[in-house]
């Protein structure tokens, strides 16, 4: 629901906000006042091209803002256009495209008036308006087709003719011969090779330190080792129990110390390397290098590859069999997918009548006796397009709707339509809809909307007080002078305010008496008073 409606700088509007409410609201005022500015501003909020022309007189930026209610949510939309820039556009405060703009408005808003009845432009959304109507669920329709894009992928997966298949499978057997003879089973192999080749780099030096340790702490050569050392100052202090203790502790000392000696022996045994080891572990290394140019930048991409052509492999090897059962499944689908569109095309069928029935009796109630109207449907198997035909005038030939109706005649089969088959946005915005009407005509019309406006937020922009009399509310535009320049403002009234606005609709003058009168008696008659 559109809760509050912020307009500057268009046309003779300087800067007005409106607020509005659930139900039917009216927006009435003078010829020239700006009323269907507010549409235009609207239409803006709808990501609609925007017109320059639409700034006003001696400002470069003219900017809208609406609020939205929906579903416990709130959503600001923001439009600005400039005399010189691109126009900008906001969601939320996120900056966002016209486009955004439109797709979110399909959703918030739709206007109906001479240039924006949509509906009645898109057999797409026709369909979808019949659909709705006769209750049709394209749900299983769709997911079958679903069912059958994938099925039919699978099978191009497979791969192309015959020859094609076998080129595929000897190079793909070819790449997975070439990385299974290096023998890959450890991603991480060319990391251990690089660590080993440094290290056999440096045995001789390691060994050579590892001996002299070796001596300085277990075995000695022309020196005592540290060893011996300790021993000879254990065997000192043994004479005594006074230091039973120091010789405990000298004796673990030269515990540690046998075991690390076994240790650095240990070591030094491992560094006597292979003479043929590093020349080896080089080849491996060049080899490793040389199928990751090939199939990846690491190992593991290499091993990811092989695991994917061994897929392929055993895909294209088995294509015969796997190829029947998806061609078997694509065959279901086919005959699933017609009968369903069958269903569709039944259903529709069954409620065009009824829907066009319907729709010809709304349009005898707003001053169209004679209107004509059918659904037609094209030749696929569900029927599309659907097309929504119109005569206005006996005697005269069906057309699309479209292209045949005159602005006030869209709206108001636009009007015929919703009260048939109600749509799924929560607001409603008529210009027009009463456009070369009155009298009897124009109470009609407004009994329409506002039995519309029971579920939808119905905004109206009229000129007639009949119309005008069924809102719940009403917001008279009117325009005054200041400091030179024309300024527009809207104001809610109600009360004797909005008797007054509608004697002023009636007669021309806010106080005539016998006006007055006839607006009491309207607002009486619609519930309103």
């Amino acid at each position: 629901m559109l809760d509050e409606l912020h307009v500057v700088n268009i046309g003779v509007i300087d800067d007005m906000t409106i607020q509005l409410g659930p139900g039917m609201t009216v927006i009435s005022g003078e010829t020239g006042a700006g009323k269907t500015l507010i549409v235009d501003a609207l239409s803006l909020l709808g990501g609609q091209r925007a017109d320059t022309n639409l700034i006003r007189s001696g400002y470069t930026t003219a900017r809208v803002e609406g609020r939205f209610y929906a579903a416990d949510s709130e959503t600001v939309v923001v439009r600005q256009i400039s005399a010189s820039e691109p126009s900008r556009a906001y969601i939320n405060n996120s900056i966002a495209r016209a486009g955004d703009l439109g797709d979110l408005s399909v959703d918030l808003f739709h206007i109906y008036g001479q240039h924006d009845a949509l509906l009645l432009y898109s057999t797409t959304a026709q369909a979808a308006t019949l659909d709705s109507f006769c209750s049709v669920d394209h749900s299983r329709l769709h997911d079958a087709r679903s069912r059958l894009r994938q099925a039919r992928a699978r099978l191009a997966e497979l791969g192309g003719d015959e020859r094609s298949r076998q080129r595929e499978l000897f190079v793909c057997q070819s790449e997975f011969d070439q990385i299974a003879a290096v023998g890959l089973t450890d991603p991480e192999e060319e990391s251990r090779i690089k660590a080993e080749l440094e290290l056999l780099s440096n045995a001789i030096e390691f060994r050579q330190s590892l001996e002299q340790v070796q001596a300085a702490l277990i075995e000695g050569n022309e020196h005592a080792s540290a060893m011996d050392q300790i021993g000879e100052a254990r065997r000192l202090l043994t004479h005594t129990r006074n230091y039973a203790q120091i010789v405990d502790r000298l004796s673990g000392e030269i515990d540690s110390l046998r075991e690390v000696g076994r240790e650095i022996r240990a070591e030094i045994d491992r560094l006597d390397p292979d003479p043929g080891r590093f020349e080896q572990l080089q080849e491996r290394l060049l080899e490793l290098s040389k199928i990751k140019r090939r199939y990846g930048d690491s190992l593991k991409e290499v091993i990811d590859y092989r695991e994917r052509v061994s897929k392929r492999i055993e895909a294209l090897s088995s294509f015969e069999l796997v190829a029947s059962r998806l061609e078997e499944e694509i065959e279901g689908y086919e005959v699933e997918i017609g009968q369903l569109e069958s269903e569709v095309l039944s259903s529709r069928r069954t409620g065009a009548d009824d829907f066009s029935k319907c729709v010809m009796e709304r349009l005898a109630s707003l001053a169209m006796p004679n209107g004509r109207f059918e659904v037609h449907f094209g030749k696929s198997a569900t029927g599309d397009p659907v097309t929504f035909m119109f005569s206005s005038n006996s005697g005269e030939r069906l057309g699309p709707v479209s292209k045949v109706a005159s602005g006030g005649e869209l709206s108001r089969v636009m009007l015929a339509i919703r009260l048939v088959s109600p749509s799924t946005v929560p607001t409603m915005v008529f210009d027009e809809v009463d456009a070369g009407i009155g009298g009897k005509t124009a109470v009609s019309i407004g009994e329409a909307l506002a039995e519309l406006s029971k579920s939808k937020q119905v905004i109206v922009v009229t000129h007639l007080a009949q119309v005008a009399s069924f809102a719940d509310r009403q917001i008279a535009i009117s325009k005054m002078e200041e400091n030179g320049r024309t300024i527009t403002s809207g104001k809610f009234v109600e009360g004797e305010e909005r008797v007054s606005e509608l004697a002023r609709m009636l007669s021309g003058h806010h106080d005539s008496v016998k006006a007055r009168d006839h607006a009491r008696e309207m607002l009486s008659r619609a519930g309103k008073l």
